[in-house]
């Protein structure tokens, strides 16, 4: 069987992690002077905590020795391999491993192996990683033939969140004081989606209740009839709002099977708290996914 790594942005539950012995590299996590290991010296919650006390985190990508040792096991086993990174075009991390892995097929040519741009990250990354194992344990896939359908898959998982308090974007600088204070003020939360692996503002409503409404809206559009998937729900330490949204989703769609997770580290030090957001797979992947499994 394929062995599938993600990085610790990708969002997925302990229990599949373990049923389908998913390895994860983690990125760092800087606090203050004092440097971690994403979801393996220090936890989402620990983190979640530290903002709250004022905190701002600041994040790095994993350490060239931390990537080789992790595609040397696995090579020197003869174990295939797919790293799914975190995106490129918010981290130097797809670019960096690139390059190991170039150097270890050299050493190991027999062994298949690839690095693929995951062109997200949360949950998003979580869903194609998700695919890829139970098509491979279900049908015992070709190596190439996995590689083609995660990248495919990647060009159809769907990402859109709100965030209700721009306080941590002006933190972050990611906004303007002025701006994030009058969005503050009028209440207003942007929707974002991402596109090509890039977070991008599709529009801002007024209140938390319309920008729910808003985001189970464009999962109705562009998941289309795709409603027996997993969707997944990812919440920046705000777990009212996801159960909120899943209640939402239930009622206006008919959807049944959720993954919730907490933001990671990485994406929450970006969004702050309170950020809520879903992951689907949209109409293009119909014949490439197996929904509700």
């Amino acid at each position: 069987m394929i062995k599938i790594i993600v990085d610790s942005t990708c969002d997925l539950p302990e229990e599949y992690i373990k049923r389908y012995d998913i390895s994860v590299l983690p990125l760092k996590v800087l606090l203050g002077d004092r440097e971690y290991l994403d979801k393996k010296t220090i936890t989402v919650e620990e983190v979640y905590d530290a903002m709250r006390k004022g905190i701002m985190p600041k994040t790095a990508q994993p350490g060239p020795n931390e990537i080789y040792e992790i595609f040397k096991k696995y090579a020197e086993s003869g174990r295939d391999f797919i790293y799914l990174a975190f995106s490129k075009a918010m981290s130097g991390t797809y670019n960096l491993a690139q390059s190991i892995l170039n150097e270890i097929k050299e050493m190991y040519p027999r062994v298949n192996m690839e690095a693929i741009d995951s062109k997200s990250g949360s949950a998003a990354t979580g869903l194609v990683a998700l695919q890829a194992v139970r098509l491979d344990n279900k049908n015992n896939m070709d190596f190439n033939k996995v590689v083609v359908i995660m990248k495919e898959l990647i060009h159809y998982v769907e990402h859109i969140f709100t965030i209700p308090d721009l306080s941590w974007l002006i933190k972050g600088g990611r906004i303007g004081r002025a701006q994030g204070m009058i969005g503050n003020i009028l209440n207003i939360n942007p929707i974002l989606h991402v596109d090509d692996g890039r977070m991008e503002v599709i529009n801002k409503v007024r209140g938390r209740k319309k920008a729910l409404n808003m985001v189970v809206g464009l999962l109705e559009e562009r998941a289309g009839n795709l409603t027996d998937q997993i969707i997944g729900i990812s919440h920046a330490d705000d777990l009212e709002t996801a159960e909120e949204l899943i209640e939402l989703i239930k009622s206006r769609l008919g959807c049944s099977s959720f993954m919730v997770n907490k933001i990671g580290s990485v994406l929450g030090s970006h969004l702050g708290i309170g950020g809520v957001g879903i992951f689907f797979f949209n109409n293009n992947a119909a014949d490439l996914i197996m929904e509700n499994a």
